[in-house]
């Protein structure tokens, strides 16, 4: 029995070998293998929770991430989350706030209205960001910025708010009405936006079929099958395509828009053809823009290590300040990720159990 004992031991722990390394190797394979050199050691300033504006009784805020040092005219970036457009706050770009600041910007990652939050979401999201725009455009030099060089990142729904807000400017609504606001409108400098829906019809499913701009993305499909889409813009394409034609970027893009640097993943959720249809309104518009197709099933800033230090060179060039300093990733502590604890707590387990099986049997033997 002692010999079926250490077979047992022996097949278990062999068993957690392989699911650590390949838990180990999947996050090492997903790590940049860019050389790029680091950062060099600086303090940021974080201010939270500025009241930007009020909206129908919701006090919006915005965060705020700048070098400690005084030195003014830096360039500005308004950040703008994801979360499908009923989730998420400025809070989830605290990493990309702090990283923007140690680069030498002044980053502002805004909260908007949501989805689940208001029965008229569309364009009321939009003007909340355009609104956040205007006041970092009145406000920049309090904290070192330039107003003059306002940037926008946005990711997934916020890469979608990001390209409308390179469509369309701060001067008029999503609707095309003049935009009502103490502070006066921003030009735009540039634009960043990270997998964004830009062609919303496209997401929404077809007679209880998948949307049609996943094509054959099973992931893509079951997203988009929730109706998150008409949670949004309020109705179904067919009830009021005007609205889905508003709140598209591919509809919106004119001569006029500001330059665009944007990225897609071949096989994520935001499903190719939005990128395609996209890259398409942009290059017949003649704007000026830069497409970066990210392979593979990455989504948004999940992707970051491979594209950031794409778009930061591009960024600063159309606000016409020096290229930041590039950034090295590296893979985050792996044996603290979550896949790694469950799993290990998991064959723990097991190896306790099948033990406790065999010390049980063992004992029925004597």
């Amino acid at each position: 029995m002692r010999r079926q004992l250490s077979s047992v031991v022996a097949v278990t722990a062999i068993l957690l070998a392989c699911m650590s390394f390949g838990l180990l190797g999947s996050a090492a394979s997903a790590a940049d293998g860019t050389p790029a050199t680091p950062l060099p050691a600086s303090k940021v300033q974080v201010t939270k929770d500025v009241l930007f504006t009020e909206a129908d009784g919701t006090r919006l805020t915005l965060d705020v991430f700048a070098p400690q040092d005084d030195a003014p005219n830096r360039p500005a970036v308004v950040l703008i989350h994801g979360g499908a457009w009923g989730t998420g706050s400025a809070n989830d770009l605290t990493t990309e706030g702090k990283l923007l600041a140690r680069q030498g910007w002044v980053a502002f990652s805004v909260n908007y209205r949501l989805s689940d939050q208001t029965s008229t979401p569309w364009p009321d999201e939009l003007t909340d960001v355009q609104r956040g725009v205007r006041w970092v455009g009145a406000n920049a030099a309090r904290f070192g910025a330039d107003p003059q060089k306002v940037t926008v990142i946005g990711f997934s729904a916020g890469g979608h708010l990001a390209a409308m807000v390179g469509a369309v400017g701060t001067a008029v609504d999503g609707t095309g009405a003049p935009l009502v606001d103490p502070n006066p409108p921003v030009t735009v400098a540039a634009v960043a936006a990270w997998s964004p829906p830009s062609r919303l019809a496209g997401l929404v499913p077809v007679e209880g079929g998948d949307p049609p701009d996943c094509a054959d993305n099973k992931e893509c499909a079951q997203f988009w099958r929730l109706p998150l889409v008409t949670n949004f813009v309020g109705c179904t394409p067919t009830a009021c395509p005007a609205k889905y034609t508003q709140a598209s970027s591919t509809s919106r893009v004119t001569p006029s828009a500001a330059p665009t640097w944007f990225a897609n993943g071949t096989n994520e959720i935001t499903g190719f053809p939005q990128a395609q249809a996209y890259d398409k309104a942009l290059t017949a518009a003649g704007v000026d823009h830069r497409f970066e197709v990210v392979q593979g099933s990455q989504h948004a800033d999940q992707y970051r290590a491979k594209e950031w230090n794409n778009m930061m060179p591009w960024l600063a060039a159309k606000v016409g300040v020096p290229e930041p300093p590039p950034v090295s990733f590296s893979a985050r502590n792996i044996l603290l990720s979550p896949l790694v604890v469950i799993s290990v707590v998991a064959g723990l387990a097991i190896l306790i159990t099948l033990l406790a099986l065999a010390l049980r049997d063992d004992e029925g033997e004597l």
